[in-house]
């Protein structure tokens, strides 16, 4: 067998041999312009790390692209969100997302991403699209008006209701949007 030491090879110098498209690399190889040891050591080719601690947040795609290796078919469809929106570097799952909407409202916990994602997208599907981005364009069908009395007699419409906000719908009132007796 030939052998080689690299004891005496400057780090960041791999390509000055190996070129960017070195023997054995694959074709699914993260595209990268790093050299080979950021990720690789000289007496083992695996396990390959790579330290994430000087990455930029929202600079994902730099390195794994749009179609990252192990990205499943059915992944959530984003063209605003880096990979660090919704996973980390110390585990890629479970998912956590911060809602930057002005009209997102939390929901219990438990609520799925695709409760309102329904078309697997960030794009929202609402059920009642005349009532959005209020409660309603979800719960229209959860509205008892027989409920919702007016304090000078009659009641309230869904269009009069339709941010669930007031003395049932807020953190004095009745119940809130994160209770359990408030799901859809």
């Amino acid at each position: 067998p030939a052998t080689f030491s690299h004891a005496n090879v400057q780090p960041g110098t791999c390509n000055t041999c190996h070129g960017v498209t070195a023997t054995g690399k694959p074709s699914n190889h993260i595209a990268t312009n790093d050299s080979c040891d950021v990720c690789h050591r000289t007496t083992a080719w695996l396990p390959a790390t790579f330290s994430h601690a000087n990455v930029q947040p929202g600079t994902c795609n730099t390195c794994h692209g749009v179609t990252a290796t192990g990205k499943s078919s059915g992944h959530f469809v984003t063209t605003r969100a880096s990979c660090d929106a919704c996973h980390t570097t110390a585990a890629w799952t479970p998912v956590r997302y911060s809602h930057t909407s002005p009209y997102y409202r939390a929901h219990t916990a438990g609520t799925l991403c695709a409760g309102c994602h329904k078309q697997n997208s960030e794009v929202i599907s609402w059920d009642y699209p005349a009532y959005k981005p209020d409660c309603a364009g979800c719960h229209t069908d959860k509205f008892v008006p027989n409920k919702h009395e007016k304090a000078g007699g009659g009641f309230y419409t869904v269009l009069e209701l339709k941010d669930c906000t007031g003395a049932c719908h807020s953190p004095a009132g009745y119940h809130r949007p994160t209770d359990s007796g408030f799901k859809k």
